[in-house]
């Protein structure tokens, strides 16, 4: 069995104006997953991810708590606890956080490989 308790994760902490925590919560290189990485993007109210595309792989998110948007391509809906959204590969998309509490969304990749750049990297680091 592969777990991780994501309290425990310590997380990759990004400066500000995308201020935001990520977390790896499953992945090939620490738990030894084949086609998937599975992690978790905390915003504080009123910050947002960076707008970005991930060329190859899918993601989905899944929003735990808060509100806010997500733009995906040329759209952008409100979200919210309970919503799910697929980013498809080559799109760009963000999340921002336009609630007056944190906004916690899951997000899963396939193939995995994005979220390498999160692993054993320090507070502001490009």
């Amino acid at each position: 069995m592969k777990y991780t308790r994501a309290w425990e994760v310590k997380g990759f902490k990004a400066n500000p104006p995308y201020e935001r925590v990520l977390k790896v919560l499953l992945c090939p290189d620490l738990h030894k997953t084949k086609n998937f990485s599975l992690g978790m993007t905390v915003l504080p109210p009123g910050s947002s991810s960076s707008p970005h595309i991930h060329e190859k792989e899918e993601e989905v998110w899944y929003v735990v708590w808060g509100r806010g948007e997500a733009k995906v391509g040329d759209e952008k809906i409100p979200i919210e606890r309970d919503v799910a959204i697929y980013v498809p590969p080559n799109t760009s998309h963000q999340l921002i956080n336009t609630g007056d509490e944190s906004l916690k969304v899951l997000w899963f990749f396939t193939p995995p490989g994005p979220e390498k750049k999160f692993l054993g990297r320090e507070v502001g680091e490009a």
